[in-house]
């Protein structure tokens, strides 16, 4: 009976797996235009890349909306956290030289690197840094490089004011700070910046000619994306790219889908490009490896086994390892998408911020691996209707529960001052015209005009349309003296408001 058994097991994985790796590329071209029109993309590219070869490459709409700016194969988006991805692969190539290992003391490269708790700060790892398990919140320390001009060393002093939620290698929350102190091991390590390094050992070798992480070189190249948002009345507008060199290698690589495929062709190809070795196929192998068990979302989109290895979400899906990462900072959306054991891969990126890339690169595994539960159009529409709808219920329940006809405390004058934060430094508010306004210099987008709302609450209006308006509380002491400030804002997409801790200096 066993044998019986193990029999059918055995022919029901090889009837799956025959169906597998099948994907009508005809069908994905008409999916992606219709994606493109019902989520409002600008501009998108999808690159695929099978047994080595390119099999389908192609670019849609334009650079910026409202003008015959045509996207093409070279046109270099943001693909956002993939750039994590390179990181490691600049690790691995460094392990393989013997230079450093997996498991080395972050200190034993970079002295000044400090957490909230010494005794995780003397512990931690290379290994630690690329799983997101330091114990820290979701994207902790967004404040300190978020349009900010910190330098990375300066961004990296600034981790020892993180509180931690969970122990030490208790459970994993997505971070993009250790990837940055990852870079600046790679920098100590090879005597030159991780961006020179990167371009050196991987973007020459593969040729990625288009590819960058340093903001100037991006800038510089007129076959460039703009990044798009929407305004609170669902509206695309064009809004100035962050620099992003803080954080460069955890989310601001620029790439064409061009180069991207060339990127996937290496890392199926078990690190060769064209007959040379750009990683040796061990630290490939520990890259892709399952080094945390990290569940990202719920059916359909991951299932409960999902694990996290460096720099990538590594998924079981019907006899295959689906080895994926996405990416998104403002304006910019990615996704990629490897079966290593079916030699596919697929890159898309759209230049706003929506779900677009992940809808083709569902509908491609939901063909490459015969599996339904990729089918998420539906849901993905719902959701998109559903945003608009709870962002009109959280302002009608705001609204109910306010308390009019309130006055606050103070003359507008004694609110005025200079506020300190230990990630933002300092805080100023200021009356301008009469009206109060709140300035982050460190954070160049936040800065906002101040409406009495009830009490010593106050509506902030962000001049950036990328900030959701939000409100402000001025805390008092006993002696009806202004301590500090509390904010109840709507966190972005790598800022967790809830981190501050404004008090009033003077």
């Amino acid at each position: 009976m066993k044998k019986l058994i193990f029999l059918f097991f055995v022919l029901l994985q090889v009837a799956v797996l025959a169906q597998s790796g099948k994907i009508n590329l005809q069908e994905l071209d008409l999916y992606a235009q219709k994606v493109m029109k019902d989520f409002d993309v600008p501009g998108m590219t999808i690159g695929i890349v099978r047994n080595d070869s390119i099999i389908f490459v192609k670019a849609y709409g334009t650079k910026e909306i409202n003008k015959n700016l045509p996207v093409n194969t070279n046109t270099t988006f943001g693909i956002g956290s993939i750039s994590k991805s390179f990181t490691a692969l600049t690790l691995g190539i460094l392990v393989a030289q013997g230079k450093i290992n997996w498991d080395d003391k972050v200190r034993k490269y970079l002295p000044y690197f400090e957490l909230y708790d010494p005794y995780v700060s003397e512990n931690f790892t290379i290994r630690d840094l690329l799983t997101h398990r330091s114990g820290l919140k979701q994207v902790s320390g967004g404040m300190l490089w978020y349009h900010s001009d910190l330098s990375r060393t300066e961004v990296i002093k600034g981790m020892k004011y993180l509180k931690p939620i969970s122990g030490f290698r208790d459970k994993p929350a997505y971070q993009n700070l250790m990837y940055l102190v990852a870079s600046e091991i790679v920098k100590e390590v090879s005597g030159m910046p991780c961006d020179e390094f990167l371009k050196k050992n991987v973007f020459d070798k593969i040729k990625m000619a288009n590819s960058t992480s340093v903001s100037v070189e991006r800038e510089a190249n007129s076959n460039r994306a703009l990044p798009h948002v929407s305004n609170n009345k669902g509206e695309l507008q064009v809004v100035e790219q962050e620099k992003g060199d803080n954080v460069a290698p955890a989310g601001f690589v620029f790439s064409s889908v061009n180069d991207m495929a060339n990127y996937i062709r290496m890392l199926l190809n078990d690190g060769k490009f064209e007959g040379n070795e750009i990683v040796v196929k061990s630290s490939l192998d520990e890259i892709f490896k399952p080094q945390i068990h990290f569940p990202l979302f719920s059916e359909p989109m991951h299932n409960d086994f999902s694990s996290y290895g460096f720099g990538w979400w590594l998924t079981p899906k019907n006899g295959h390892k689906i080895i994926e990462h996405s990416g998104g900072i403002d304006g910019m959306t990615a996704n990629l998408v490897l079966v290593k054991d079916l030699n596919i891969g697929i890159f898309a990126v759209v230049n706003t911020d929506n779900a677009a890339p992940f809808l083709v690169t569902s509908k491609f595994l939901e063909e490459v691996v015969n599996d339904k539960s990729y089918d998420i159009y539906d849901k993905a529409i719902q959701r998109k209707k559903n945003k608009m709808i709870k962002q009109k219920e959280y302002w009608m329940q705001k609204e109910k529960t306010r308390a009019k006809n309130t006055k606050p405390s103070l003359d507008l004058k004694s609110y005025t001052g200079t506020y300190h934060d230990n990630l933002c430094g300092d805080i100023f508010v200021k009356l301008n015209n009469g009206n109060l306004e709140i300035i982050f210099p460190q954070n160049k987008i936040l800065h906002g005009k101040l409406s009495h709302w009830q009490y010593d609450t106050y509506l902030v209006d962000w001049n950036d349309i990328r900030v959701p308006n939000g409100f402000l509380t001025f805390n008092f002491n006993t002696n009806q003296e202004i301590t500090g400030i509390s904010m109840d804002e709507q966190n972005l997409l790598d800022v967790d408001f809830t981190e501050l801790e404004i008090k009033k200096i003077k």
